[in-house]
């Protein structure tokens, strides 16, 4: 039997070393498993939603992009899906995973990374967004933001991540790749960034999308952390474990 537990991880996307932990959740057998993608900085982890993961039975891994938090490279916004698929074949590869019960969970520029990886990666039975970046168009970054980020981040400039943002595909672009995907999408109306209108046309093109709007939330879900980690906590479960 597996016993919970965190394990510091190491693991490769394109001979970089990228920098994560694997929470273990204790159960007999392979178990389910999530990666966690957090958004840019990357300042909020969202790692209470890792622990209450491991909870209830799944493995969460988390891990930081390159060129941030101490992973080898340069930060580039072209990077994000390419590591994040490089996180989930590792994650695939534990004895003590589940590789056909794997899900993406992440939060703004980490929910658009959640999406667009999904889209190239089948293996993905589900797939969680947290106040996602969904259209770059509609929703551009200001200079003023870019170089905040930028001061976090290694190998990068304001300049360098407002082009790398303008380049995005909107998620309205991928939709056909994700048609078969169980898809929850959580958003805060308080949103600072995105506001609610910012996903229209996502709901129009994935009409299987599940969609929970916290009226009283901000970007972060800053005061409502329970409730969101009640609902995805209650929204795998009902997809990835047996009654």
């Amino acid at each position: 039997m597996t016993a919970a537990g965190l394990d510091g991880v190491i693991l490769e996307s394109e001979g970089c070393r990228l920098l994560g932990g694997l929470y273990r959740a204790a159960g007999e057998g392979p178990r389910p498993a999530v990666v966690l993608l957090h958004g840019i900085p990357g300042h909020e982890k969202n790692l209470d939603l890792a622990i209450a993961l491991r909870q209830v039975g799944f493995h969460v891994l988390y891990f930081h992009y390159r060129g941030c938090w101490g992973s080898e490279g340069d930060y580039h916004l072209g990077n994000l899906v390419p590591d994040a698929l490089a996180a989930l074949s590792w994650l695939a590869a534990q004895p003590l995973v589940d590789a056909a019960r794997l899900a993406l969970v992440g939060m703004s520029l980490g929910g658009w990374a959640a999406l667009a990886a999904a889209a190239e990666a089948p293996q993905v039975a589900a797939v969680v967004a947290l106040s996602p970046l969904v259209d770059p168009r509609r929703a551009p970054l200001s200079a003023e933001a870019a170089q905040d980020f930028a001061r976090s981040l290694h190998g990068t400039s304001g300049e360098a991540l407002l082009a790398d943002w303008a380049a995005l595909p909107a998620i309205s672009d991928l939709a056909s790749r994700l048609r078969d995907r169980p898809i929850l999408l959580a958003t805060a109306d308080r949103d600072e960034y995105f506001p609610p209108e910012h996903y229209f046309p996502l709901q129009e093109r994935l009409p299987q999308m599940e969609w929970v709007r916290f009226p009283q939330a901000d970007h972060l879900f800053s005061a409502v952390r329970p409730g969101l980690r009640h609902l995805v906590r209650r929204w795998l479960l009902d997809r990835f474990v047996d009654p």
